[in-house]
């Protein structure tokens, strides 16, 4: 079982948007594509400063039984010269550790320019039954949190809902699915 915290599968299209105060871009929009096994491309859209984003994620090292993953990415705003960032982080699924519980971790540092010293990031998803999650997310700044569950399926596409609480406490509704690309 992976950590499912970051890595969207091979040859599938991962889309996610969310509204919230908290924020940077009001609504933001993610469209991520698994290039490999191991590489993912997308694009985040952060609608109030009407930025472009291009991201970039790679998993150098897979979990094991003995290590974690190990994966590193970057990303920069292409539209109106923002910021530019790179991370690195360890992820681990947890549940053999903790009797099964289904709990994944990651835990990183971000360097993002215009910033004098490196963020520590950090996150974590509990799967509560078959079809709903809650995480939490800390990027460096604020912990954001989510709980999301399945809606089911239009034509034959899942779709999830959830609610996250940007900065901790300015709640917003998040809807996400993911689509198969050509045969498997």
């Amino acid at each position: 079982m992976g950590t499912d915290l970051t890595t969207v599968p091979e040859r599938h299209l991962y889309f996610s948007t969310m509204t919230s105060d908290g924020l940077a871009g009001k609504t933001e929009a993610f469209f991520r594509v698994g290039v490999t096994p191991r590489l993912e491309l997308g694009f985040g859209y952060l609608a109030k400063q009407q930025t472009l984003r291009p991201l970039a994620n790679y998993t150098f090292l897979t979990e094991t039984a003995k290590r974690p993953a190990l994966t590193g990415g970057l990303m920069f705003d292409s539209l109106g010269g923002g910021r530019q960032g790179v991370f690195a982080s360890v992820a681990r699924n947890l549940a053999p550790s903790l009797g099964g519980v289904p709990l994944s971790a990651y835990i990183g540092t971000a360097l993002i320019t215009r910033e004098k010293k490196p963020r520590l990031i950090a996150g974590a998803n509990l799967r509560m039954g078959r079809d709903a999650n809650a995480s939490v997310q800390f990027d460096g700044r604020y912990a954001n949190v989510g709980l999301t569950t399945s809606l089911g399926s239009v034509g034959g596409v899942p779709v999830r809902f959830g609610i996250v609480a940007a900065k901790g406490d300015r709640f917003g509704p998040l809807l996400a699915t993911s689509l198969p690309l050509g045969d498997r």
